[in-house]
């Protein structure tokens, strides 16, 4: 709690800013042994669920002193007792027109993203309306490019700052492994990792999400 307030109530940090660079300051740790990573893994993970979905009580319990206990008292009421009128909102914050749909599934098959292609009707339900498409779950053909080309349409404001959020609460995309839904924290680790690539796909993930952004700033679809 006293990383928050002071980041937050007393320099004027933005929260998403915070719970994002909490997150991704967090992600690596010293210990060798698996059983320590996956209490990290774990404990980290509770963290980021707290921070992205109750708000409330994370500036509730910082009004309080600076100790431990106030964090500890935290986690209990998040862990223990059901979400409250002060959930954050998760989707990505967009209504995108019938071109701009056009374009990002086009940009989605062909970059690819995933290991079978959308249809526009099922990228319609998945950016406007935050559902995965029924049946087969989507599985990113590689984290670090996926991760690169939502922070590409994040950037110019096409989807919100909390997109990793979003896709991580509702269980949107596999892991290139197939094994397990893409974390809040396996998204960031991802993109830090791609970010410095020199692969050719960089290029034609921009230029897919700038055709995206050109087609959703359209006032109205074609007649």
């Amino acid at each position: 709690m006293t990383m928050f307030r002071k980041a937050v109530v007393i320099n004027g940090m933005t929260y998403d800013r915070f719970r994002d660079d909490f997150i991704n300051s967090h992600t690596f740790h010293d210990e060798a042994d698996a059983d320590a990573k996956n209490d990290h893994r774990v404990n980290l993970g509770r963290i980021d669920s707290l921070l992205t979905l109750r708000e409330d009580l994370v500036r509730k319990y910082s009004d309080t002193d600076l100790s431990e206990v106030p964090f500890l008292a935290c986690m209990r009421e998040f862990m223990l007792k059901s979400s409250a009128g002060g959930s954050r909102s998760l989707n990505f914050g967009c209504y995108l027109n019938a071109r701009a749909i056009e374009v990002l599934t086009c940009a989605i098959n062909d970059i690819p993203l995933f290991k079978r292609s959308l249809s526009e009707d099922e990228t319609e339900r998945f950016f406007n309306g935050c559902t995965p498409p029924s049946g087969t779950s989507l599985t990113a053909v590689n984290n670090g490019e996926f991760a690169f080309f939502f922070s590409r349409l994040c950037f110019p404001g096409i989807i919100s700052s909390t997109y990793q959020a979003v896709l991580a609460h509702n269980r949107l995309v596999m892991g290139s492994s197939g094994k397990r839904f893409l974390t809040q924290a396996d998204i960031a680790v991802a993109l830090s990792h791609f970010q410095s690539s020199e692969a050719p796909v960089v290029k034609k993930i921009k230029r897919w999400a700038l055709l995206v952004h050109k087609a959703a700033l359209r006032d109205s679809d074609p007649q």
